[in-house]
């Protein structure tokens, strides 16, 4: 059979069908890569040579297509992943590099920051919107907790955004505010909300969607920094249509499979203005003539922005 992975935890995976669910399992063809040995053109088998463990925490993703045997009641083996057309993943805590895949196939990020409790992280946002746009998704930045500024609070964190061309939407719960803007933007397609802990990710499903009652948590009073709450991963199905990712708070954002040299398309604004340095393999740092450089001394990019890309090249 064919489905959609809607929740992902501790090796266990829920599987959406047209009709049904299924707990499924991963066979373990899956979890290694086997590398084989040359065959000639008539070899009738291929024997294994080595068996390496996959550079991934988890092979699966919410949001992978896959197929899957059906066993016993509603359990079932997953076989075969599709090939994905896009994905957000990150490098894994520890000292092995691996990778860890957030969520596949979706339509557009929404990196979710407080207005306050906690203030929001903008080196974080900007590597959330690095992602994105190295994989060509869209991004929508949801500015939460309003009710916690002024309007003014709220017009200084979106300027440089909004200006650049990302949409911003701002929502509280508290207030009531945003509900309209923040369902025209999650209605359709698949989104993946992203974002620290105590930002209200799960607090505003609930909220758009009475009845879920997804876990939710407060602020430590010692750091001012959210509690996690979320801890598992899962595609929630909206009666208004459309698939949103919750995933866990995260409090940093290592890229995954990004070099230096990747890093200056990963933000838009500099796009007029590659190609126009002295020197053709120009990192933007130190070079003369630099057209990145330029612009940020003109105004035109702005100074945060270009310390989030200088803080990234120096560690994807």
């Amino acid at each position: 059979m064919e489905g959609t992975v809607i929740r992902q935890h501790l090796g266990h995976y829920l599987v959406a069908s047209a009709r049904e669910q299924y707990l499924c399992a991963l066979s373990t063809r899956l979890r290694k890569q086997l590398q084989y040995p040359e065959a000639s053109p008539g070899s009738r088998r291929r024997r294994v040579q080595r068996v390496r463990r996959v550079r991934v925490t988890d092979p699966v993703a919410i949001g992978d297509h896959v197929e899957f045997d059906v066993g016993d009641g509603e359990t079932g083996m997953i076989r075969l992943i599709a090939e994905r057309r896009n994905k957000i993943s990150r490098r894994a805590s520890g000292t092995s590099p691996r990778e860890q895949i957030l969520a596949a196939n979706v339509d557009r990020v929404v990196p979710i920051f407080s207005l306050n409790d906690p203030p929001p992280d903008f080196d974080l946002l900007d590597r959330m919107l690095a992602i994105a746009e190295g994989e060509n998704i869209d991004a929508v930045i949801c500015i939460n907790k309003t009710d916690l500024g002024t309007a003014d609070a709220f017009e200084k964190a979106i300027e440089n955004y909004a200006r650049i061309g990302y949409e911003v939407v701002k929502t509280s719960t508290i207030d009531d505010v945003g509900r309209t803007d923040i369902h025209a933007v999650l209605d359709q397609g698949t989104s993946l909300f992203m974002g620290p802990s105590g930002v209200g990710k799960s607090s505003l499903l609930n909220w758009l969607q009475p009845g879920l009652e997804l876990r939710t948590g407060e602020v430590s009073e010692l750091t001012r920094e959210g509690r996690h709450t979320t801890t598992h991963l899962e595609l929630v199905t909206l009666r208004s249509g459309g698939l949103v990712g919750d995933i866990p708070g995260v409090k940093e954002f290592k890229l995954w499979d990004v070099q230096p040299e990747d890093t200056p398309a990963l933000f838009r604004e500099f796009e007029p203005y590659l190609g126009g340095c002295r020197f053709r393999d120009c990192a933007h740092i130190r070079e003369p003539d630099c057209a990145i450089k330029n612009a940020v001394d003109d105004g035109e990019i702005f100074q945060r922005r270009y310390a989030s890309y200088l803080e990234l090249r120096a560690s994807p």
